[in-house]
């Protein structure tokens, strides 16, 4: 489809967007539909000295997509030590329920990084758990944890090699209030 200018553009937007979940899920779809909209994030990173590498502002905004079947997001952050002006780190995560087993599928592409990571996740007592692996088979786990209807906390987890969870990043989330038209 051509615009006014003579640009070629396509309604990837239009035909990606749902205003709603999928009938089918039911109650199901809650799990992450609870964050649809754009919230305002601290995102840090932190090195396996324990050292953050990574400290500043980001924007997570969720949304239903494909006929309201899938939860997309899309996480973009200022990186550290850019030497070019709008160069920032971006990616996205697909999110889709099944029903039958009460998970959620998870696919996350990280555009600037080229991390692609499979996780599986499901509510838990204190949140909602993902588990998968790294690119290199180490497993990973991240946790939406302390949700509220303004605020949550995110954090991804490596299995470090004596065994134990290390903290690899985290974020702090808040909801960005809906501007007046």
């Amino acid at each position: 489809m051509l615009d006014g200018n003579g640009t070629t553009r396509w309604p990837l937007a239009e035909l990606l967007q749902s205003s709603t979940p999928h009938p089918d899920f039911g109650a199901g779809a809650l799990l992450f539909g609870q964050f649809v909209g754009v919230w305002d994030a601290d995102v840090r990173f932190i090195d396996s000295d324990g050292s953050v590498s990574i400290d500043g502002p980001g924007v997570w905004s969720f949304g239903w997509v494909l006929d309201g079947r899938v939860i997309q997001d899309v996480l973009t952050y200022p990186r550290a030590g850019s030497a070019r002006p709008g160069e920032r780190g971006i990616g996205t995560t697909l999110r889709r329920y099944n029903p039958d087993a009460d998970t959620w599928a998870v696919i996350w592409c990280g555009a600037t990084s080229g991390v692609l990571v499979t996780l599986t996740a499901k509510a838990v007592d204190y949140g909602i758990q993902l588990d998968g692996f790294a690119a290199n088979g180490t497993p990973l786990r991240w946790s939406f944890t302390d949700i509220a209807d303004d605020r949550f906390h995110w954090g991804g987890y490596i299995l470090d090699q004596e065994g134990s969870w290390r903290l690899e990043q985290e974020m702090n989330v808040r909801r960005r209030l809906e501007r007046p038209s």
